[in-house]
């Protein structure tokens, strides 16, 4: 996406606040340096924007709409992403920790060196995903459906999976140490890992692995 055919807007709240939208429908911007916290930015559609060094810490974007959109270095910790669709989105150093994605949709969407610490995707849908260096770790994916969920170098540790099939998602240059299932772990049937663990996950089921 091309900065120079943007227009750059430092207060959004402001902005909102001064046109007349149809639908709430935000196109062709960069936020840069935009610093809010508990603002209520629900059923906000946002398309063709740039996200760039924003902290919006807290905030409501339940039922939001993001297409086409790029997150660079930003903090989200603490917000809601309730029942809101993500797709072709691009999140880069950025931070998302303690963030709520209950029943979101997120479809082509890459996330780069970003931090999702106790994220909550609760019956979600995660479909052509890569995620590269990242921490998701105490996350929470349960009753997810996963569908083409690219894994490379994530930090899943403490991550619950409940009632989400992993079957055909290669695990093995992530950390899943200690990570959390049902207690019938039909959820891992299928799943790709390494030697090493496939005996950490052996454990979880009550087997012993001996030389």
């Amino acid at each position: 996406m091309n900065l120079d055919n943007l227009l750059k807007v430092e207060n959004l709240i402001s902005y909102i606040g001064a046109k007349e939208f149809d639908d709430k429908f935000i196109e062709g911007l960069l936020l840069k340096d935009n610093k809010f916290s508990n603002e209520n930015l629900s059923y906000l559609n946002f398309n063709d924007v740039v996200f760039m060094k924003c902290n919006f810490q807290n905030c409501n974007f339940t039922n939001a709409f993001f297409n086409n959109c790029t997150f660079l270095s930003c903090d989200f910790s603490g917000s809601s992403f309730d029942l809101s669709y993500f797709d072709k989105i691009k999140i880069e150093e950025s931070k998302f920790s303690g963030c709520v994605f209950n029943d979101a949709k997120l479809n082509n969407v890459i996330i780069e060196e970003s931090n999702f610490l106790y994220a909550n995707f609760m019956e979600s849908t995660l479909q052509d995903v890569f995620i590269d260096k990242s921490a998701f770790v105490e996350s929470f994916f349960d009753e997810c459906k996963l569908k083409n969920f690219v894994l490379d170098g994530v930090d899943f540790t403490k991550a619950e999976f409940f009632k989400t099939k992993l079957s055909k998602i290669d695990f093995r240059t992530s950390t899943i140490d200690n990570i959390r299932f049902s207690d019938t772990h039909v959820e891992i049937v299928g799943m790709i890992v390494d030697t090493f663990q496939a005996a950490s996950l052996a454990e979880c089921l009550g087997i012993k692995v001996l030389n």
